[in-house]
């Protein structure tokens, strides 16, 4: 039988007590620490090995995961998968000890999951800010106290239409070549794939039925779902071919729900 374990993640910035202090409380047995995936641009290392350090006197063991810090959507795709593959532990998130966009994408991150009962999410205040000195000196001191985050489930499509989303994404635009002649290497098509194309794919992988009109089947279950209620993509009608491709919103969705 798998033995439950406590799990920290904690994003790495210039802080150290608002990670070691909630971890060695909370008796946990193992901490995940989010940090930057360019080494070269990263100025948390020293905080990295001080926090390693600090933890393992306590005998808590730490592992990296790498994320970029910049990218929100980089961020929340890899905390998802964490959690995925940390389900059945109890999971304490610290959104105390980053950046904003740490923040943000952890949030985000738990909100996109269908069982939350595993995960508290946390904010250490800090008991004073002093002068900060990088590489040298953590941004804050101490904790006053740590205070749990209610959680919020967010509503999402559903695996079929996330399935669509998937095959729109994947598709090879010169799999399917073009009704005219391009000089740009078929630019005016790019990351699109014909609805008809689409509603064959969909049938292909069982998120459409085989029976009855496909295109009606396509825009009844598929497009006007995704198109109207979640913006996630959009039609347009390119010679005698209507095309569907993904708005900003639906490539952020599909790039952070998908491995």
């Amino acid at each position: 039988m798998k033995v439950k374990k406590r799990i920290h993640i904690a994003p790495v910035g210039f802080e150290i007590d608002r990670i070691v202090i909630p971890a060695i409380e909370y008796n946990a047995d193992k901490v995940y620490l989010l940090v930057h995936n360019n080494k070269a641009e990263d100025k948390a290392g020293a905080y990295i090995t001080r926090i390693t350090d600090e933890l393992k006197k306590n005998k808590i063991e730490t592992e990296k995961v790498f994320a970029n810090w910049r990218d929100v959507e980089s961020i929340t795709k890899e905390a998802r998968k964490l959690f995925l593959e940390l389900a059945g532990n109890d999971i304490y998130v610290n959104i105390a000890s980053g950046s904003k966009n740490h923040a943000i994408a952890l949030d985000r991150a738990i909100m996109t999951l269908e069982d939350q009962s595993n995960i508290r999410e946390f904010y250490a205040e800090s008991e004073a800010y002093e002068g900060f000195k990088p590489g040298k000196q953590q941004l804050s001191k101490g904790v006053r106290e740590v205070k749990e985050i209610p959680k919020r489930k967010m509503v999402l499509p559903n695996k079929r239409l996330l399935g669509a989303l998937t095959i729109i994404r994947d598709y090879n635009v010169n799999e399917g070549g073009c009704a005219r002649s391009c000089k740009k290497d078929h630019e005016h098509i790019k990351k699109r794939i014909k609805k008809k194309q689409l509603a064959e794919s969909c049938i292909e992988q069982g998120i459409l039925p085989a029976a009855g009109n496909k295109l009606t089947s396509l825009d009844k279950n598929i497009i006007q779902k995704l198109a109207d209620k979640w913006d996630f993509i959009k039609i347009e009608k390119i010679g005698q071919s209507f095309y569907v491709g993904l708005t900003p919103q639906g490539e952020a969705h599909v790039h952070e729900m998908t491995s």
